[in-house]
């Protein structure tokens, strides 16, 4: 077949947290069928291996806007497995689809059905109705100036770690008339005790004898901080290794998240360390963590969503032999295998996506929540749109009769960053009234067709983006202690004060 224009496809392809792509390979052969199957030609292939969805920074998702904008790419049409491939965050889908039809570009999910063209927006509108999706967005903007600072080297924030000084840089940027600067690392009058102390540990040498042998005024636990930071003393910024901390401990059930997961940016300060004493440090440290026979597990696919019906939360744990959840009831520990329940969640998840209960109540959820017409909200924010564009003409003419233009200037910035937002606010209000007239004539056929197709796609989920997806659609999951039996509470709404639960329950097999 002649590949032009017309039937050129592009594919994109994401995953999470699987650094052997396996699950970038599985999409792949998903899609190359895919395409195929519609008279489609894969003429260019886009990737993000180890990228989450919240981060609009992927190399593979910045090439595939770059060659969508461009009049020399030779297709029209991407193609990717699901809408969580493109992005996890309303703003970032909402423009790249934007920019999309800006350049005759058309995008296929896989997992919606195109046949019908409300379909197309269907999954987007359901997925509007789950509560979670406010509290991901709401932080969003602060992580990525973060991530962002660290890419260029930079300081995400925090005190100096020990044998270093912060160092204020000024990036030539102003606010409010004051110079906007960013710090970074310089060695302080410690450095070379925090060298010899790293240096020996990496050796092996106790903690306790180097305290004693250095005279070092630091205590015990202290230098274990320290060590974690073994990438930061060989002179790299380091970002993201910390898991949230909340009222039920940390996300994940531990401290730290998986290494795949830190941000590192080679090369940005003084070193102290070699990067071979540093991995030392760090692989005693790794050692030591898996032989503590209570160490939990980020691993595990329901912390954080797993509690008693009372709302204690299980932990998630491992021995030297086995993988488990415990919680303490009265006066004994109860443990529950992870991976049995793991798998009992999954698999009554992909069935009561198809259940009568869960395809109405979502469908009224999200009718609820789409009832308006945004029309006045959109003419009044283009007209303020309007009256600060002039407002930004009579500032620029203003600064080419001025000597020192710069308070100017800082003025058109306000401009612009309040025009920044009324063009974010018309393109959330117009994506709703878009989900909304979809919905008005949708049946409950329709929506079970679209989440049938959700449920199948469930499968090539890397784990990382499962979690995502149950903690989206699930606000809890039950686990009875005493009966050993399971009740899934999802976030749709059934009525005032209620939450749809699994409707049929199972049982999982216990063992105390």
């Amino acid at each position: 077949m002649q590949t032009n224009k017309l039937n050129g496809v592009a594919l994109y392809l994401r995953s999470s947290k699987d650094r052997s792509d396996v699950s970038i390979d599985a999409q792949r052969r998903e899609l190359t069928a895919d395409a195929k199957q519609r008279g489609l030609v894969v003429s260019d292939e886009f990737a993000d291996a180890v990228e989450h969805g919240r981060d609009e920074h992927r190399p593979g998702f910045q090439r595939l806007h770059a060659a969508m904008c461009s009049r020399g790419r030779a297709w029209n049409t991407i193609l990717m497995l699901d809408t969580s491939r493109l992005a996890r965050n309303m703003w970032t889908s909402a423009f790249f689809e934007r920019d999309a039809s800006r350049h005759g570009v058309q995008i296929i999910y896989k997992s919606i059905p195109d046949d019908d063209p409300v379909m197309s927006v269907l999954l987007k509108a359901v997925m509007r109705g789950f509560d979670v999706y406010h509290s991901l967005i709401s932080k969003k903007k602060g992580l990525a100036g973060m991530a962002e600072n660290v890419r260029q080297g930079f300081r995400a924030g925090g005190r100096a770690p020990r044998g270093y000084k912060l160092v204020s840089i000024a990036t030539g940027s102003v606010r409010e008339g004051m110079p906007v600067t960013k710090t970074k690392l310089e060695p302080n009058d410690d450095a070379a005790k925090v060298t010899e102390y790293l240096r020996l540990r990496a050796e092996g040498m106790g903690r306790g004898t180097l305290i004693r042998r250095l005279e070092l005024p630091w205590v015990e636990t202290s230098l274990n901080g320290m060590e974690w930071n073994a990438l930061t003393y060989a002179g790299h910024t380091v970002w993201n290794v910390h898991n949230e901390n909340g009222p039920d401990g940390y996300t994940g059930g531990t401290k730290r998240r998986d290494r795949s997961e830190w941000v590192i940016q080679r090369d940005t300060h003084t070193a102290l360390i070699s990067d071979a004493v540093a991995e030392a440090v760090l692989a005693q440290l790794a050692t030591a963590n898996r032989n503590s026979p209570r160490k939990r597990l980020s691993s595990h696919l329901l912390s954080g969503l797993l509690k008693t019906p009372d709302g204690t939360p299980w932990r998630a744990n491992r021995t030297a032999t086995a993988e488990f959840y415990r919680v303490a009831v009265a006066s004994r520990t109860r443990n529950m295998p992870s991976k049995r329940v793991d798998s009992a969640v999954v698999e009554t998840v992909s069935k009561d996506l198809l259940s009568t209960a869960f395809v109405r109540a979502a469908l009224k959820s999200t009718r609820e929540r789409l009832v308006c017409t945004h029309a006045d909200e959109i003419r009044q924010a283009q007209s303020d749109i309007a009256a600060l564009e002039a407002k930004a003409s009579k500032y620029l003419e203003m600064a080419t009769e001025l000597e020192n233009p710069s308070p100017v200037y800082r003025k058109i910035d306000e401009v612009e960053r309040e025009r920044g937002k009324l063009l974010r606010r018309i393109v959330e209000w117009e994506k709703e009234d878009e989900a909304a007239q979809a919905l008005a004539n949708i049946t409950e056929a329709q929506v079970r067709t679209m989440l049938s197709h959700l449920a199948e796609e469930m499968r090539l989920y890397d784990p990382a983006d499962l979690k995502d997806f149950l903690t989206t659609i699930l606000d809890r999951v039950e686990l009875d202690p005493e009966e050993a039996s399971l009740r899934l509470c999802y976030r749709i709404p059934l009525r005032s004060g209620n939450k749809l639960a699994s409707p049929g329950g199972f049982e999982p097999p216990y063992s105390p």
